[in-house]
């Protein structure tokens, strides 16, 4: 999957120290404070993946869906729908 710039990007995150781009490529996000409801006060920070050929085959065969993260794992949530619109 290739990440993707999308319409509520405002930031684009560049590799985490000790890393090069070549590395860990630059990703468009959108980042935000949930405001109201569960979440209220939450920093948010949004990418979008589109997948190509290849991923869409497996996808439909089941495969599942893969997150690494390097140096950790944050509490995350991983959709096909886009997210909340910030208020």
């Amino acid at each position: 999957m290739t990440p993707i710039e999308f319409a509520e990007a405002n930031v684009v995150f560049g590799p985490p120290p000790g890393l090069e781009e070549s590395q860990c490529a630059s990703i468009p996000a959108c980042s935000y404070q949930m405001v109201g409801g569960p979440l209220d006060g939450c920093s948010i920070v949004v990418v979008a993946w589109k997948p190509n050929a290849e991923d869409l085959r497996r996808l439909n065969e089941g495969s599942p869906v893969f997150l690494s993260v390097i140096g950790g794992l944050p509490p995350h949530y991983v959709s096909t729908s886009p997210p909340p619109k910030p208020q």
